[in-house]
């Protein structure tokens, strides 16, 4: 397996852990009441949303597994740009963040990004909730904007939680860790809204409804009374890393530093949905006028995932400074510049930058 440990600082196991309890008011669950995002997401057919990605931390297999690598530290992602010698993933801060702190330390050893719609769990003797590299583009660069903070450990705490991941193109070419040429030809770039879109059609009494897409480990499909699963979150291993999708995450207010981050309902007794674990740095959407805009990021909730969702907006002037600079960056080297490629023992870029 390739690595990428080269391009961290040095930083403690303390900052890795930092990251995981960050997740884990949202790390069993996925997004609820949805439904997959392909026809048939085996075989990748009608997809609504193929720029959303599944993202993956690699440890090294211990003793006795006869696996190359063995996934976890699962998040979504989406497809922001591509060119000749890189495509751009836009993520949630504390996905970025974990995946700095644990290569640097030595808890990962790779970072990948799959565009497949369904992730295969094929490693025996494992957690079913792991899968191998095989279906990954390793090699990832994460990149962290200096403004990120998560303010302690609590994840409704998070601030300005977005950030990027880079992956180099050697050939003009993305591969999979298994050999397999990804063909970016027909996937489109996500589309970001104008600065403050959102504070132009977010109204509390006729609410903004979003669609938001992730990955997940674990489904709800059946709202209360509908028989099966009664809500709330499941960990339903044969729907593990499979794209899910649901409209109907609804506006309820602006919150966070600089009023940075939106607060939505999806309470389905409310009748709406949402997201939960798993699909942390996924896209939410909104439908602008049949122009599919990613206004925000998948960033936390509630534990059961059926009350409110929190989401970094897309269209505030750091997010949007920060992307601006990303894609301007004439080379991956530079794109670090724009943040930072390491993380002290909060999962912050160091304070002397």
């Amino acid at each position: 397996m390739t690595t990428s440990i080269g391009v961290f600082r040095n930083v403690t196991l303390l900052a890795a852990c930092g990251a995981l309890l960050a997740l884990a008011p949202s790390g069993a669950r996925a997004i609820t009441f949805g439904e997959p995002d392909c026809m048939d997401n085996a075989a990748n057919v009608g997809c609504r949303h193929p720029n959303t990605v599944s993202l993956s931390g690699f440890r090294a297999p211990r003793a006795g597994e006869a696996v190359d690598g063995v996934g976890f530290g699962r998040c979504s992602g989406s497809l922001l740009a591509k060119d000749d010698k890189r495509v751009i993933i836009l993520t949630a801060g504390h996905c970025v963040s974990f995946y700095i702190a644990g290569v640097a330390d030595g808890t990962l050893i790779d970072v990948g990004v799959s565009f497949d719609a369904e992730i295969e769990r094929d490693i025996p003797d494992i957690s079913a909730s792991s899968w191998s590299p095989r279906q990954y583009v390793l090699g990832a660069i994460p990149v962290l904007p200096e403004e990120y903070g998560p303010q302690g450990l609590n994840a409704w705490n998070l601030q300005f939680d977005y950030g990027v991941i880079v992956l180099p193109l050697f050939g003009g070419a993305l591969v999979t860790h298994g050999g397999e040429i990804v063909d970016l030809t027909d996937i489109e770039p996500v589309t970001l809204p104008h600065p403050q879109f959102l504070r132009g059609i977010a109204n509390v009494r006729d609410p903004a409804v979003f669609t938001p897409v992730g990955y997940g480990v674990g489904e709800a499909h059946n709202r209360p009374g509908e028989g099966g699963n009664k809500g709330g979150a499941v960990n339903d291993v044969s729907k593990l890393g499979v794209r899910w999708t649901t409209t109907g995450t609804a506006y309820i207010t602006f919150m966070g530093r600089d009023q940075n981050l939106m607060m939505g309902s999806q309470n389905p007794a409310r009748n709406y949905t949402g997201t939960c674990g798993g699909d942390s740095g996924g896209p939410i959407f909104y439908d602008d006028k049949g122009v599919e805009l990613q206004v925000a990021i998948t960033s936390s909730g509630d534990a059961i995932c059926r009350g409110s969702a929190i989401m970094a907006r897309t269209d505030t002037p750091a997010v949007q400074a920060f992307l601006g600079c990303v894609q301007d960056a004439p080379t991956v080297a530079e794109i670090g510049l724009c943040g930072c490629t390491g993380v002290d023992r909060q999962g912050e870029c160091p304070k002397e930058r």
